[in-house]
């Protein structure tokens, strides 16, 4: 059939055409922006779970969903290197400018900003600021980004508008920033001011941001987005084809919901693969079984190769260690084992791919797993392992 034509959209971060089982999801959102809209107060949202399960989709079905209600909305997607403060600092700058504030507003935005230590007006006039936290401390970061908050908040208000940040890989926020910001959130969630935070990242973001501050957990609700139930995978693989009026054989349908297993990722690349192999409509258990391999090509180069890419050597071996065993979670003692290596020897191996994003602690103490779902079927496709030597 015809690829210009296909349905199906495997790209990071892709709205699908049918984006099944994020509907609880979708309305908490819609419900936090008309309360902010009100001069109400709602819980935000950090989602959270592995890559490839639709995250980004929902951080970005939030800003259209902002967008609509007259929102000012500014998305980051995090690295290990980002500048939290850095990055929410320039969004506020954008978002001042934008709102075309009267002369009296912008006289006390500007005398509201002039005091801070690590922000600071680069110009007599406007909202230029500039960043700089090199010697500062937790309470100064903590101080400046709460009155940054508290003006942007206040401006927005006399706008009858409203601003959202939506962070993307939030677990690789500095510490102290991440800190920062949640306090200053808290501290405009108190006055009613239509400022608010969505976020996703990989599933230890809960504990991360009950450490970070205590209140954090009424600041914000965390749900997992996960591979979907059988009812919403139908969905997502029958409905865009429905719409290009093609259906799946009854057949075809079963195999690729058995292999897909539930998540979007792929089911987005096997029906892409199982389209543009089918010769007329309906979709055949052929034609998705033929599919199978170049939908596996496609996930290998493009959501596991890249991956993989930034481990070392030895992270590797750490990883395809963890395959060895099965299915995760793992217990790091056993990983250890595996090796062959003291817990100990292993233990900044295991941080190092902690750090970047490729495994993650669990909530139970001990255990690790893949941040991407079945990786362990690519490691063992990836590399063989090699039973280390006897001690």
């Amino acid at each position: 059939m015809d690829p210009i034509a296909n349905p199906y959209t495997p790209g990071a971060g892709s709205r699908p055409l049918e984006l099944a089982g994020r509907d609880a999801e979708l309305r908490q959102f819609e419900i936090l922006v008309g309360r902010l809209r009100r001069g109400a107060t709602e819980q935000s949202m950090v989602i959270k779970g592995l890559r490839g399960v639709g995250k980004t989709v929902l951080l970005n079905a939030f800003q259209d969903q902002a967008e609509s209600q007259e929102f000012l909305t500014y998305y980051h997607e995090l690295t290990p290197e980002s500048s939290l403060a850095a990055a929410i600092a320039r969004d506020a700058e954008r978002a001042l400018t934008r709102l075309s504030l009267s002369e009296r507003m912008t006289g006390k935005v500007r005398d509201g900003l002039a005091h801070l230590r690590t922000i600071s007006l680069t110009g007599p006039e406007g909202f230029g600021l500039a960043v700089d936290l090199s010697g500062a401390d937790e309470g100064a970061v903590t101080s400046d980004l709460t009155d940054l908050f508290l003006a942007v908040g206040e401006a927005a208000l006399s706008k009858e508008r409203g601003v959202v940040f939506l962070i993307d890989e939030v677990q690789f926020a500095d510490e102290v920033q991440f800190r920062a910001v949640v306090s200053a959130l808290h501290r405009v969630t108190q006055k009613s001011l239509p400022v608010t935070l969505a976020a996703a990242g990989l599933p230890q973001i809960p504990r991360l941001s009950g450490e970070a501050r205590s209140y954090a957990e009424r600041l914000f609700t965390f749900p997992t987005i996960a591979n979907l139930g059988e009812a919403e995978a139908r969905a997502a693989l029958l409905e865009p084809a429905r719409q290009q009026d093609v259906e799946y054989e009854a057949a075809g349908a079963a195999r690729a919901l058995e292999w897909t297993a539930g998540y979007p990722f792929y089911i987005q690349q096997l029906g892409k693969h199982a389209w543009n192999l089918a010769s007329h409509a309906p979709i055949t258990a052929v034609n998705v079984e033929d599919a199978i391999p170049y939908a596996v090509e496609a996930l290998d180069s493009s959501l596991y190769e890249v991956r993989v890419q930034r481990a070392t050597p030895t992270e590797r071996t750490y990883m395809r260690a963890m395959a060895e065993l099965g299915d995760g979670p793992y217990r790091s003692g056993e990983v250890a084992t595996k090796l062959r290596r003291p817990a100990t020897a292993v233990s900044p191996t295991r941080q190092d791919l902690v750090n970047k994003g490729l495994i993650y602690a669990t909530e139970d103490y001990g255990f690790i797993d893949f941040s991407v779902p079945r990786f362990d079927e690519f490691m063992r496709r990836y590399m063989s392992f090699e039973e280390p030597p006897g001690g």
